[in-house]
């Protein structure tokens, strides 16, 4: 997993999620209850995860990998997340 604080002290979460369908997510980190909360799963399947978080010009740009297309391939996902999204999941 990988986790990027957002301009506004909200912590998200790039996360291998398996509970059914296996998937790359963002998520957004609930630190007073130790809780995640789904906001958006990936283009992802099977062989995916090691997401990389990066915040720049209002998106989160997140690298991972996944296998969902036949072979293993890199993928970069421009996500619009308002950080008041992340806040209040």
């Amino acid at each position: 997993p990988a986790l990027r604080r957002l301009p506004d002290g909200s912590l998200v979460a790039g996360v291998r999620l398996h509970d059914g369908e296996v998937r790359t997510a963002i998520c957004a980190v609930d630190v007073a209850r130790g809780r995640l909360h789904e906001l958006v799963a990936l283009p992802s399947g099977g062989d995916c995860s090691y997401p990389g978080l990066v915040w720049h010009d209002d998106r989160l740009l997140v690298s991972y990998y996944s296998s969902h297309e036949g072979r293993s391939c890199v993928y970069l996902a421009e996500v619009a997340l308002s950080p008041a999204a992340a806040r209040s999941a």
